[in-house]
């Protein structure tokens, strides 16, 4: 087969040089030999930094990833298919199907092949309830690989463990969770009410220049690993995690803050007076809720009304749609400046 020859120096350089020219042979994998590396190639062509030779063995093929819709071909209908979710939520390496009822009787055999599809993943769960309760926790239930529900999830330059029935997590908050981390300024004091297993805290410690960020959690098993992952993260000297109400934890702090985070995205407005109690002038405050696209303004002016009731005077500066919950309905976050 063709080939370019190179030393392993210039691998890079070669290999960079024949996918410009189109002549890499995408189906083959290079060949090392000592100090030297092989690339196939499907046309001559010369290649600086290397020799053109006709080799005389054989170049290893390059895996095709297998598609969901192969695995599955002669398992599920066109029609069945069709309704298979096409974005599916990564924990760490746990996948979390969303199986239409439609599809129920196969949930395993779907579950089976999206654990052959990605190398990545170790377990398929689906969904068994809605978050719900004090702690907004739900059911999960195993459907293939290993059977566990704890795992350590990587995001934005921190590492995260949590159990998916102990701890409400989201990892499609993680792109917003970068984007408030980003926001911050250098020397902030940051306050997470509601802060979980400390994803919240943890990227915005790792992700700006914040003095230090403080987490409040009720929820005791959250809150313990969220201590966990404060050491795995060895960010013990700038991230500070409570436990307790933040009803009872707020009031007695001696400091305030440049900036608070409420991810609480169904009631947080009613933990608004202690957000405000806290913030200093100027400081900025993000608010959640999940709204219907229809209710984002009239749901801004109505939290402006509590700021104003409770002596506050307070800025929207902008409404963020952070991720949807069902058609027309968005998690959406208000960036707020507290003026007076």
């Amino acid at each position: 087969m063709l080939a370019a020859y190179t030393e392993l120096k210039y691998a890079e350089k070669v290999k960079q040089f024949l996918l410009k020219k189109g002549v890499l042979h995408l189906d083959h994998l290079p060949v090392k030999e000592l100090d030297h590396i092989f690339f196939a190639m499907n046309k001559k062509v010369a290649v600086p930094n290397a020799k053109v030779v006709n080799t005389k063995f054989s170049f290893p093929e390059r895996q095709k990833p297998v598609t969901i819709d192969e695995l599955l071909k002669g398992k599920l209908t066109a029609k069945e298919l069709e309704l298979l979710p096409r974005t599916q939520e990564l924990v760490g390496e746990i996948l979390i199907l969303e199986i239409p009822d439609e599809l129920k009787k196969k949930e395993k055999i779907i579950a089976e092949a999206y654990l052959k599809a990605n190398k990545h993943i170790f377990t398929v769960v689906k969904k068994s309830d809605i978050h719900t309760g004090q702690f907004r926790t739900r059911k999960v239930t195993v459907l293939a690989g290993k059977k566990t529900k704890e795992t350590v999830h990587h995001e934005n330059g921190i590492e995260l463990k949590l159990h998916l029935e102990r701890t409400y997590f989201s990892a499609r908050s993680g792109s917003e969770r970068l984007r408030i981390a980003q926001l911050t300024k250098s020397g902030e004091e940051v306050l997470v009410m509601f802060s979980g297993a400390a994803p919240y805290p943890l990227v915005i410690a790792k992700n700006s220049e914040a003095r230090h960020v403080y987490g409040i959690e009720l929820n005791p098993e959250a809150h313990t690993y969220a201590l966990e992952n404060v050491l795995l993260n060895n960010l013990q000297d700038r991230v500070t995690i409570l436990h307790g109400d933040v009803k009872r934890k707020i009031p007695p702090l001696k400091k305030r803050f440049d900036r608070v985070v409420m991810p609480l995205p169904k009631t947080g407005e009613q933990f608004l007076d202690l957000a405000l109690l806290k913030a200093k002038k100027g400081a900025f405050i993000h608010l959640y809720s999940f709204l219907d696209e229809t209710e984002i303004d009239a749901y801004a002016k109505k939290v402006k009304e509590i700021c104003n009731k409770l002596g506050y005077s307070v800025k929207v500066l902008d409404k963020v749609k952070c991720g949807q919950f069902s058609p027309g309905v968005f998690r959406v976050c208000l960036d707020m400046k507290v003026l007076s």
